[in-house]
């Protein structure tokens, strides 16, 4: 608790010196904000509210992780909430409307595995068929009801008897036999969406090549039916990484949505470093033109407006070669990861 306190403190003082607002005056928002309205100090800063250009009401629209989850129960009744919840359930209702997904492979589970035609799917052997008869080069596996980038296992496939996995960039092949008991636990009960690697657009892939870079896109449809997007920012993973989620170490760019152009992306601390480069190689964010913008909007508007009863969902987008396609919705999208949320954001999740 003192050591958190050191950084709030030693943070406080950097944004003054930064040319933000003086550190009593920071001090003293954070001490009326935590009683107000349940901010603490480390979001405080994380949200980047000790800015000079927001207005103290901008300030107070901001909600506790209490009041956010409330305002989420409200607009998602929980009845629906698995629809989008269950990989299964939600890639079939995202293609029965038509709307982009990664090609889908098959479902493998001991008790009811089975690929995209029908054939049964419940054993190392059946998936090593699988691979060699569709030649398939590189795999995404997703645990069906995982979240926040667990449970997904990108693997290339290695030619040879025994034919062999292994995490894209390294040197560690695993037999699908060891693969499928080790980690995927198929024999504990294991069950698993497979889905074919997606190769995103060269723009995105210049930002950080080895994961897949996603937009996390909030939409909100209002009562009268209409669809809005309220903040969009890009997940960016660190070199080498294979997936770009914060909670993995990746940090995050705000999109100007009117352009699709990136903003400097931030740490997902509270120290929120900016980075108008990456920070591990140094290629160009701050600038980039996103591929496909207003197509990824529409997309994700149409996405949130193909499932029943549900109001609100930040969806991850990835943008290929051709266009954006839909990895999934989140309907309890995380509120630290997500940059400098405006405060109109908040106001229109309590309207």
């Amino acid at each position: 608790m003192l050591e958190k306190l050191r950084q709030i403190l030693a943070l406080t003082g950097q944004r003054a010196a930064e040319g933000n607002l003086s550190s009593m005056r920071q001090l003293a928002e954070m001490a009326v904000l935590l009683p107000l309205r349940g901010v603490g100090p480390a979001y405080y800063h994380m949200a980047g509210l000790w800015r000079r250009d927001l207005r103290w009401s901008d300030k107070t629209c901001h909600m506790s992780v209490p009041e956010y989850r409330r305002a989420l129960k409200r607009l998602n009744p929980e009845a629906y909430r698995k629809l989008s919840q269950n990989k299964i359930a939600e890639k079939a209702i995202l293609r029965l409307f038509d709307l982009p997904t990664p090609r889908f492979i098959g479902r493998l589970c001991r008790a009811t595995g089975l690929d995209a035609s029908g054939k049964r799917l419940d054993c190392a052997r059946d998936l090593e068929a699988l691979i060699e008869e569709q030649a398939l080069e590189r795999l995404v596996f997703k645990e069906l009801e995982g979240h926040g980038g667990k449970g997904v296992h990108i693997l290339e496939v290695i030619a040879g008897d025994p034919l062999r996995l292994t995490p894209p960039g390294r040197h560690s092949p695993v037999t699908l036999d060891d693969f499928c008991h080790d980690t995927l636990g198929l024999d504990r009960g294991g069950d698993w969406l497979i889905e074919e690697y997606f190769t995103q657009h060269p723009v995105l892939a210049s930002i950080n090549p080895t994961s897949v870079n996603t937009i996390r896109i909030w939409v909100l449809r209002h009562p009268d039916g209409e669809s809005e997007v309220v903040t969009a920012y890009l997940r960016i993973g660190r070199a080498g990484a294979t997936v770009d989620n914060v909670e993995g170490g990746g940090i995050v760019a705000d999109v100007d949505r009117r352009t699709g152009t990136l903003q400097s992306a931030q740490d997902a601390d509270m120290r929120r470093r900016f980075h108008a480069c990456h920070p591990d190689h140094g290629a160009r964010i701050l600038g980039v033109v996103l591929p496909h913008w207003m197509e990824v909007e529409r997309i994700a508007r149409k996405a949130l407006g193909a499932f029943p009863e549900l109001r609100f969902a930040g969806l991850d987008i990835a943008i290929g070669p051709d266009g954006p396609v839909v990895l999934e919705l989140n309907v309890i999208p995380g509120r630290e990861g997500a940059g400098r949320i405006d405060g109109n954001v908040f106001r229109a999740l309590r309207a």
